[in-house]
């Protein structure tokens, strides 16, 4: 994760988390992007990593903005967006943060399809401000890094690590944030694995007996890593509890798949842990091509009926929509709809060629946001790749009036007067995006914005297609 920047020197003070939700504030300044919109996002959880618009303001034109997100229980990460710029950033319930967004670093190059890591410059030094933690925190590793390098390159680094974890929990041992003694606990343990400690080791230190933070950045990351392949090696082992593994999914059986796992000391006390690992299993065995895909969906299905926790239903549900993305055979709704110029469109004109269809409403900031981007991946894209917006304007007269204003959009803009499209295809935010093939089949539903890594499946898609 990138570093966190600031301009001042802080000081930390006793944090009480607070049980209520409440409003959060970000404001700032950002003179490059005046008239642009900025978005805060945050994570639905960190096995999909699916993410969600919580809040968007407009940076007016003397640069400055303010984003209110309403209704914040706990401390989280987040990430602003503009355009295609991300800057990271922690928030706590009730607190109001003071930032500048800043341009991008003009010494290196920055592929424009795609989203770059941006440095937030924070402007105040509140108390029970986590961000001054984890910046005083990564300042720290930097000097220890500078000073004990050596001991990494020579695979000698587990006691000087050990040490300075120990002085890390004295040096924040009055700070009673229990998100960031996680972000320090996970950020060593993350370290621990890179530099090969044991897994035995790694479990005793950092999972047994302690509690699943599904929304801790840190702990997931280290979590993700710690399990990765777990459930696959276990599968392909001769063992009989390996043969158990393929039997239980071979019969959609996920409560004996639990118990199976439970053989393992670490997730036997531990239901949450032990789903958890459960359901990342089963998402890298999907992908893997060795299993039959309906059999782990049939699984997961159970799994959201089943399960009593509610993060891990979460969790198997955007793993489900997920599949919807790259399952081969699902048909996209046909439709026909008018374009500006009176003319009959229909799904099925575009055959041979993906489709980019994109959902959209001309009065919407955050629609209107992506069509800059939009416009130069169809300069580089539109060989291979139609783009078509449909547009959900109440009166027809202002998607008349946004293109007139607009006239470098020049590909297909049609209209959806009863939203009956929108329906068709379920629509729930705008923008939305889906991607679909050149045998009207979805490729990607929903698919990625544009500013969020949509150039990443387009490059797939044209170098496959040379």
């Amino acid at each position: 994760m990138q570093r966190l920047q600031t301009l001042f020197t802080f000081y930390f003070q006793l944090f009480a988390l607070s049980v209520f939700a409440q409003n959060i504030q970000i404001q700032g300044h950002s003179d490059t992007y005046k008239g642009k919109t900025i978005s805060a996002y945050a994570y639905q959880d960190y096995i999909t990593n699916t993410p969600a618009m919580v809040a968007s303001a407009k940076v007016n034109d003397t640069g400055y903005f303010s984003i209110s997100l309403p209704n914040i229980k706990d401390n989280q990460y987040m990430y602003l967006n503009i355009e295609n710029m991300k800057g990271s950033i922690y928030v706590s319930p009730g607190n109001t943060y003071h930032i500048i967004f800043p341009p991008p670093d003009s010494t290196n190059y920055l592929n424009p399809f795609v989203s770059h890591p941006i440095d937030l410059v924070f402007l105040n030094s509140d108390a029970d401000n986590i961000n001054t933690m984890v910046i005083d925190f990564n300042e720290q590793w930097d000097l220890f890094w500078r000073k004990y390098y050596t001991y990494f390159v020579r695979k000698e680094a587990t006691a000087v690590l050990d040490s300075f974890r120990l002085t890390m929990l004295h040096r924040y041992e009055d700070v009673k944030n229990p998100y960031f003694q996680g972000y320090v606990n996970y950020t060593i343990a993350e370290i621990e694995i890179n530099i090969l400690v044991g897994q035995k080791t790694l479990s005793n230190k950092y999972l047994k007996n302690k509690p699943v933070l599904y929304h801790n950045y840190e702990y997931m990351k280290f979590f993700n890593d710690y399990f990765k392949d777990y459930l696959e090696q276990f599968a392909i082992e001769r063992t009989k509890e390996g043969d158990e593994v393929n039997k239980y999914i071979s019969a959609n059986d996920y409560p004996n798949l639990m118990e199976v796992l439970k053989i393992n000391p670490v997730l036997r006390n531990s239901d949450s842990l032990c789903e958890l690992v459960l359901l990342k299993g089963l998402y890298e065995l999907y992908y893997s091509g060795d299993y039959n895909k309906e059999n782990i969906k049939t699984i997961l299905q159970n799994l959201v009926r089943l399960t009593k926790i509610d993060e891990d239903k979460l969790i198997a549900q955007n793993m489900l929509n997920s599949f919807i993305e790259v399952a081969g055979g699902n048909a996209a709704p046909e439709f026909s709809l008018k374009d500006l110029q009176g003319d009959l469109n229909s799904l099925v004109d575009f055959r041979g060629k993906f489709v980019y269809l994109c959902f959209f409403k001309s009065t919407v900031s955050e629609c209107v946001s992506e069509m800059d981007v939009m416009s130069a991946l169809r300069r580089q894209y539109g060989k291979k790749i139609t783009f078509v917006c449909v547009s959900e304007d109440d009166d027809i007269a202002d998607l008349k009036y946004f293109t007139d204003q607009n006239k470098i959009y020049t590909w297909t803009f049609l209209y959806d007067k009863d939203k009956s499209v929108s329906k068709l295809y379920d629509v729930k935010t705008l923008p939305e995006f889906f991607l679909i093939n050149p045998k009207g089949q979805f490729f990607k539903s929903p698919a990625d914005a544009p500013s969020h890594g949509i150039q990443e499946t387009f490059d797939q898609i044209a170098a496959h297609k040379k």
